[in-house]
């Protein structure tokens, strides 16, 4: 009860700043800017590289579920009310996720220039609306630099972060449950294979300790 009231406070105070602290606004573009540079320019550096297929066997027995592209799309809703979030709970703990993100985005940068990769996709033929917008998905974003997977380590990110901040258990609980339909859809669309699952779990926790280290 005691750590509810406190938050409440905390929120409270942060309402002349609006909905983002001010002190949070540079790192959180500064956050932005790096992943569209990474995305684009990764593309562009390993267009004409020789990509790699990483799969195991267990890959190839997971279903093709195309309702989870719900919870796939969903995840970008999800990674706004996590940054949102941590940028109101405090201006250190804001630092300390950001620069995390931030170092994780250059390991996954150096993961896509030096090892790209690539996965089979199905053909799609089901005329369902969760099968056609994975089409849509499927035309607008290539099966190429896959490890690690971006979507499974933001929320991961938000995952962590909701089981360390000093949140209700609302919070807590639902960014659980759609953290983990997040990294599960990345499956079952055929977006991701099992190792680029483990590959974002590990490049998270060593943004954690390289910010830990240098403080």
């Amino acid at each position: 009860m005691q750590t509810e009231t406190t938050d409440h406070k905390k929120f409270k105070n942060l309402k002349e700043t609006g909905l983002v602290p001010q002190y949070a606004l540079v790192p959180l573009l500064s956050m932005l800017l790096l992943n569209v540079v990474v995305y684009f320019l990764t593309g562009r550096m390993t267009g004409g590289m020789k990509h790699y297929d990483i799969s195991v066997s267990l890959d190839a027995k997971i279903p093709f579920l195309p309702v989870f592209i719900i919870p796939y799309l969903s995840a970008y809703a999800q990674w706004i009310v996590c940054y949102i979030t941590v940028a109101r709970s405090g201006r250190d703990y804001c630092y300390k996720v950001i620069g995390a993100e931030m170092v994780s985005r250059l390991i996954i940068c150096v993961c896509y220039v030096l090892l790209p990769t690539i996965m089979v996709r199905g053909t799609i033929t089901g005329i369902d609306p969760f099968s056609q917008l994975t089409a849509l998905l499927y035309r607008i974003d290539a099966p190429t630099n896959l490890f690690p997977s971006n979507h499974c380590l933001e929320s991961y990110i938000c995952l962590r972060t909701a089981l360390e901040m000093k949140r209700g258990r609302g919070y807590k609980s639902a960014m659980t449950i759609m953290s983990i339909l997040v990294i599960l859809s990345t499956l079952f669309v055929r977006q991701h294979l099992i190792l680029d699952l483990f590959g974002s779990v590990l490049v998270a926790e060593t943004g954690f300790l390289v910010v830990k280290f240098l403080n």
